[in-house]
């Protein structure tokens, strides 16, 4: 699904640059922030309205602690976007609206320990073996923002844009899972399993990480 989602938004993109775009009328930027770095097409598509098309990535190590256990973790910053920008008056500012490909997450293992307590029940490191989790997000995540900077505009082949904008990606769902441990297929340690990760949607501190902010500045060159 995600790799059809991915293809139909370049071959948009490609029809759109070589059939519809006079010279002018597609921009190519650079741009960083919250979601990472990333590469984005933008083009003309009504009088005030242009789309843009892009992906970001973003990858550092770090250690977390999720329902009592700490985890050595990559935070993947991964994401393709699709975007229309509707510029309110003849000035730089617009509204923005669009569709995120979400595929940011955290995953990795739990840090070398004698036990680990899944669910309030404490297990040994033989009876879990290898633990690593993985949090990820709703594949598909509507976005809204505003921004200022217009890459086709006619003042200058180069322009700055700075976007300011929420990604509303879902309540974050954990996967625990235990692999060569004594217990590994135990009913009831998957159980407990089970219930630490339902425990963990429950929490009231990860609410706010439904709504993912978007920072971000970009160079943008116009053809």
């Amino acid at each position: 699904m995600k790799k059809t989602i991915v293809s139909a938004i370049i071959a948009t993109a490609a029809i759109a640059s070589n059939a519809n775009a006079a010279p002018g009328d597609v921009a190519i930027g650079l741009k960083a922030g919250t979601l990472g770095a990333g590469i984005e097409l933008t083009m003309e598509a009504i009088e005030n309205v242009n789309v843009r098309f892009g992906a970001n990535y973003f990858k550092f190590g770090t250690e977390v602690e999720i329902e009592n256990n700490d985890y050595d973790l990559d935070l993947k910053l991964n994401s393709f976007t699709a975007l229309g920008d509707w510029y309110v008056t003849d000035s730089s500012f617009r509204v923005t609206a669009g569709a995120f490909i979400n595929e940011n997450s955290l995953s990795g293992v739990a840090l070398p320990s004698n036990t680990y307590e899944i669910d309030d029940t404490v297990y040994t490191s033989a009876e879990v073996g290898t633990l690593s989790a993985n949090v990820g997000f709703n594949s598909v995540a509507p976005y809204l923002g505003i921004g200022w900077g217009n890459p086709l505009s006619d003042d200058s082949d180069w322009s700055f844009m700075f976007d300011l904008g929420v990604v509303f990606a879902g309540k974050p769902k954990l996967d625990i899972m235990t692999t060569g441990g004594t217990l590994s297929d135990n009913p009831a340690l998957l159980a407990d399993i089970e219930q630490a990760e339902q425990d963990f949607r429950d929490t009231d501190e990860i609410k706010y990480l439904k709504f993912y902010p978007v920072v971000s500045i970009g160079l943008n060159y116009r053809f």
